[in-house]
């Protein structure tokens, strides 16, 4: 995700949470259930996004990492 995208997804769920204590604050019990629902759902969203990224496999690692394991490979032999 890129720096905009992020803040806009930041500011949505503060806006989320503004809802929920507006609803609180109203005693608005419909819309604090509507508010739970959306949170639940944005919620499940993420982590299934964080884990479909954390599982995706990038290719090659970067020079220092590669240098690194082929001295740990050549220590072991």
């Amino acid at each position: 995700m890129g720096t905009p995208r992020m803040m806009v997804i930041m500011l949505g769920a503060a806006g989320v949470i503004v809802a929920a204590v507006a609803a609180l604050a109203l005693d608005s019990w419909a819309v604090l259930v509507a508010v739970l629902v959306v949170h639940f759902a944005v919620s499940g969203a993420v982590i299934a996004y964080s884990l479909k990224k954390a599982a995706q496999d990038e290719g090659k690692p970067d020079p220092l990492t590669e240098a690194r394991v082929e001295e740990e490979q050549a220590a072991r032999t």
